[in-house]
């Protein structure tokens, strides 16, 4: 803790101001505006926890997928499992590890103020953007259905009132083609105005299949957007969203592990120590660009919707509609044992379709008190249809004359089918005040009162069509949680540049149904809601002219019935569990800063210390888990950089970008057993651009883990073996940007 204490003296915001301040002429860093509490505002008025990033800052970043942003981010942690653009997020520890469809986490994502409740393809509309927020901490009061790690905000561009273009076309590493843009203007003159913007991302896989000699983990997709602004009146804005898009890459292909035993449950190591799987098989080469796959996924993702945004301001007070709906259809074939036989063959099919509406009233008024209030109604029905092919590899010794495909459900052999629909129906009432006491202190206070019904028809059976299924489940359950959140803050501007804050914030993430693949009714019972309650202090301040932005923030969080995702190995086949453990405690620091002594130079640190605990958790077979560090919560995390700007006389200028991150040891499981955890990892990027007089448009080059690090993101127990999920190796190229305004 001495140590880290050390770091908050120099820890950061960082990138948020570094492109845009870098291009002023004087060395004062940009206000950067934010819409956390749901009005525009001085990041640094708002007294809650948040970094922010401009859309240019992002591309200067080469943030181009939206878990790069971890890297930025303090406590942000992002585990991918299975879809290119389906990911679990954890703030601060806080998050649920479980890669069902059903499964809406404990981090709320927003894209242009609407609530994303899908697993698969919540990533997919973030484009062409405006920026980014992230908002550490519960947000109990204005913010949707789950709110205790902490909420996401992405935002596209909107349509201007000029004719404007931002345009950017990258080549890159394993052949990868990323061309972004988007084009806007006015149709009619102070009325009617447009903007329509699109993505289109393809690469050559970077992992060599050893059975066929292909290339697997490649990319190919693409986005489209159009926003259309209409504004009769001065006081009335109507804004229509639409969007689609298709992802048809590759499926993640897994490195594979030995556990060491048989189907038997016998030990299995090959002459030198190496655990092998049932079937004797050891990948042992130690390349992570290799495998060797019978099966090669594949993996289609298909994602539209559209939203009508209403914004009628009155005298006095402003009221707003957004009215959304969003629906994603997504098939995967995957290679689930990451090996050359066929132990394990997952489809996932999960058909998600979603209708929200907001409405919200704010004041306007320039006074001591200022209140919003809002009602907000969310509907998404999930239809799947997923299967797990168990054991294919041990059809022949079942084989009779009677059972001639070796169909074996009694002894796990067989196509296990789970198809359910569930149906969610949220609604909530909130509001918030602020009041401003004296000049320098302003209190918060906001509630909001949500409750959920769930409702879920589910089977499950072992299927071998046309001959005869055989029954597991049949289960049709429904059931309501209720809950009371809010927020109580108290902040003390003690100068124009300095603000100190304290607060204790709730939030609440709703119980449910479990969605993965059971054969015993008892793994559907309902698992509660959750709650967390936290307690921050905080510190914003600008020094020097702003020339130094320093951010920094101190937190407790009361962790109670959190929802929990576990694998029951002691079968032999892994049987996934939900259930809620007894409580946890979690507390740490955060710092960011953000330094820039000359209008040519920038440099950000960031630093982020947690320490997290299970207080009472026992998941009822045996295991005690109490004491030990929760899941993706490492204990110190941290990223810093640079940019330098260097003008070339008559030629224009350069600009030199270098960062890094670093994060400690993490644990994928709640046993803490080291076997399923990832050491320490350390990443570094760079970029260098060259922009003409004029600033019309820059040629970069970009390179991103530069050191090749390589780590697992995802890991999971399979029957007798591992599946391991290892990021992207180096990659680098160049990219042309062009910006018309």
């Amino acid at each position: 803790m001495k140590n880290f204490a050390a770091v908050v003296a120099t820890s950061v915001l960082g990138l948020q101001a570094a492109t845009v301040a870098a291009q002023t002429t004087d060395a004062a860093l940009e206000e950067i505006i934010v819409t956390a509490q749901r009005r525009q505002e001085n990041m640094q008025d708002v007294p809650i926890a948040i970094s922010a990033m401009t859309g240019q800052m992002l591309q200067d970043a080469g943030v181009r997928d939206p878990r790069d942003l971890q890297a930025y981010v303090p406590g942000l942690q992002f585990q991918s499992g299975t879809a290119a653009t389906t990911t679990i997020i954890f703030l601060r520890g806080v998050g649920i590890g479980d890669f069902n469809a059903n499964t809406t986490g404990a981090v709320g994502v927003y894209v242009d103020d609407v609530f994303l409740g899908a697993n698969s393809g919540k990533l997919f509309n973030v484009f062409d953007g405006e920026g980014v927020e992230v908002l550490r901490g519960p947000q109990g009061t204005l913010y949707g259905r789950n709110t205790t790690g902490g909420a996401i905000k992405f935002a596209s561009r909107k349509p201007t009132d000029e004719l404007s273009t931002d345009m950017s076309v990258l080549y890159g590493r394993y052949n990868e083609v990323r061309l972004e843009g988007g084009m806007g203007g006015p149709i009619i003159e102070d009325k009617l105005k447009i903007r329509v913007s699109g993505l289109y991302n393809t690469r050559d896989g970077w992992l060599r299949n050893r059975v066929t000699g292909h290339d697997l983990n490649d990319v190919d997709l693409w986005a489209a957007r159009a926003i259309l602004d209409f504004t009769p009146t001065d006081s009335l804005l109507l804004r229509l969203s639409l969007h689609s898009g298709q992802n048809n890459g590759g499926a993640r292909q897994f490195q594979h592990r030995g556990q060491g035993v048989g189907f038997d449950g016998s030990p299995l190591f090959d002459e030198n120590g190496v655990p092998l799987d049932g079937m004797g098989y050891a990948d042992t080469d130690h390349n992570l660009n290799a495998g060797d796959y019978n099966i090669e996924g594949k993996e289609k993702v298909k994602v539209s919707g559209g939203s009508l945004l209403g914004e009628l301001a009155l005298d006095g007070f402003t009221l707003t509609s957004i009215t959304a709906y969003e629906k994603v259809d997504r098939s995967t074939l995957e290679d689930t044992d990451a090996s050359p036989n066929d132990v394990l063959t997952s489809v996932y099919i999960d058909k998600p379709e979603q209708w929200s509406e907001e409405l919200r009233i704010h004041s306007n008024s320039e006074g001591n008190l200022s209140w919003i209030a809002g009602a907000f109604y969310f509907d998404d029905k999930l239809e799947t249809d997923s299967s797990y092919d168990l054991l294919r590899v041990l059809r022949p010794f079942f084989v009779t004359d009677e059972n001639p495909t070796g169909f074996a459900p009694e002894s796990s052999v067989g196509l296990l089918r789970y198809p359910y629909t569930q149906d969610t129906r949220s609604t909530a009432l909130f509001g918030q005040v602020d009041y401003q006491f004296l000049d320098a202190l302003t209190l918060t206070a906001g509630l909001r009162y949500t409750e959920d019904r769930i409702d879920l028809k589910y089977s499950s059976y072992f299927d071998e069509s046309p001959y005869f299924t055989f029954p597991l489940i049949d289960l049709h359950e429904s059931k309501t949680f209720s809950n009371v959140s809010g927020r109580l803050a108290l902040a003390y501007a003690m100068s124009d540049d300095t603000l100190l804050y304290g607060s204790v914030s709730s939030g609440y993430n709703s119980g449910g149904f479990a969605g993965f693949a059971a054969i015993d009714p008892i793994q559907l019972q309902p698992f509660d809601e959750e709650t967390l309650y936290a307690y921050e202090v905080g510190v914003k301040s600008e020094l020097l002219d702003r020339r130094v932005r320093l951010n920094a923030a101190a937190f407790y969080y009361d962790y109670q019935d959190l929802q929990v995702f576990i694998y029951d190995t002691s079968s032999g086949v892994p049987v996934q569990i939900k259930l809620n453990a007894g409580s946890a405690k979690i507390y740490g620091l955060e710092a960011e800063l953000t330094v820039r002594p000359t209008a040519q130079f920038e440099a950000f640190l960031s630093a982020s210390t947690l320490n997290s605990e299970y207080q009472d958790f026992s998941d009822g077979l045996g295991n005690d888990f109490s004491g030990n560090q929760l899941i993706n919560a490492p204990e110190f995390s941290m990223s810093a950089g640079l940019t330098w700007t260097q003008p070339i006389g008559g030629a224009g200028s350069l600009q030199a970008t270098a960062s890094g991150s670093y994060q400690s040891k993490i644990y994928f499981t709640p046993a803490n057993d080291n076997a399923y955890s990832q050491s320490s990892v350390t990443m570094l990027n760079a970029r260098l651009g060259w922009t003409p007089p004029g600033g019309a448009f820059e040629v970069a080059l970009w390179g991103k883990n530069l050191t090749d690090e390589r780590w697992v993101n995802f890991m999971a127990p399979i029957i007798t073996m591992d599946q391991l999920n290892y990021n992207d190796p180096e990659t680098y190229g160049i990219e042309f940007s062009y910006h018309l305004k």
